[in-house]
């Protein structure tokens, strides 16, 4: 991917990261690259600036949006989603040793109990098994023998899950775990799913390069939830922010992020517990006008 061509005179960019690793050492997870090389991350950003990027952090794009004040050309900012542990040992000391702000928006449960998305528990099980066969709620002979059909049978659950609010994503992947024979898995010491505890949280609040928001408690698709569900995902989330590492509320990202995971009753009910920026994974640019509940992000990969 080439991060620069996105670069704008009259508009400005959000990179969504995941993660950064050392090396990919796995077969079939992370195939969608959600942790980047820690090589290629770094070169990446030094592209940025070597075509004339010019890092802002979130606070950056809030104050210039309340000014009324379009950022400096080809602007660009850089944010993570989740709350990896990789995202402190691997990624700040790149972005730190190239002076480029950066804003990680953690899930609380995931950080409170180190605990796996739905997506990386069935990422697991999978590689985890050399082949089977799985009955799933759409269909009952999702069989999978090599990496491809592995990758292929992984691309099928995702646009399901995130696209039907009647499946409970946590079931599905602890049903897939037993129907494979492996233990119901919730947590791991990988370093794909390793996540920052509340010290570390609070260690990488306290860089002056970096800012801590909040992106739920448990990774829910806000949109799919009921109205006390929602209250509890949003402030529970940011109670434990504000108790465990001193981040206050003003940061927030919404979980999937797509245009049918968030709606203006939500951006209402974040902005009564004070949120004020909160930027989708809609692929997309911005500028001076784009509303701060209605950020575009471009997926890094």
């Amino acid at each position: 991917m080439d991060y620069a061509q996105h670069l704008q005179e009259d508009k400005f960019v959000i990179f969504l990261f995941h993660g950064v690793i050392e090396k990919q050492v796995a077969q079939v997870r992370n195939y969608t690259r959600k942790h980047l090389e820690k090589d290629y991350f770094a070169g990446k950003l030094k592209e940025l600036i070597s075509a004339g990027g010019n890092p802002v952090s979130m606070d950056d794009i809030a104050s210039h949006h309340a000014a009324g004040e379009p950022l400096p050309p080809r602007s660009f900012a850089v944010t993570f989603d989740d709350g990896f542990l990789n995202n402190l040992t691997v990624a700040a000391p790149v972005l730190a040793d190239l002076s480029i702000p950066a804003t990680f928006y953690v899930t609380t449960d995931f950080i409170q109990s180190n605990r796996m998305s739905w997506v990386d528990r069935i990422e697991w099980a999978i590689e985890e098994t050399a082949s089977g066969l799985l009955h799933l709620p759409w269909r009952n002979d999702a069989h999978f023998s090599d990496a491809d059909s592995k990758r292929q049978l992984l691309d099928e659950i995702r646009r399901h899950v995130k696209s039907d609010r009647k499946i409970r994503m946590d079931d599905l992947a602890s049903d897939i775990q037993r129907q494979l024979g492996l233990p119901e898995t919730w947590a791991s010491e990988n370093l794909l799913d390793r996540k920052m505890d509340w010290d570390e949280v609070a260690r990488l609040h306290g860089h002056p390069l970096f800012v801590v928001g909040g992106h739920s408690h448990s990774h829910a698709i806000l949109s799919f939830l009921t109205e006390d569900e929602l209250e509890y995902e949003i402030a529970h989330s940011l109670e434990l922010l504000r108790d465990n590492a001193a981040v206050s509320p003003k940061h927030y990202s919404y979980p999937e992020g797509l245009a049918h995971c968030y709606s203006e009753s939500i951006i209402a009910r974040l902005k009564r517990h004070d949120v004020q920026v909160c930027p989708s994974a809609i692929d997309g640019k911005n500028d001076a006008s784009t509303d701060l509940f209605h950020l575009r992000r471009i997926m890094a990969v």
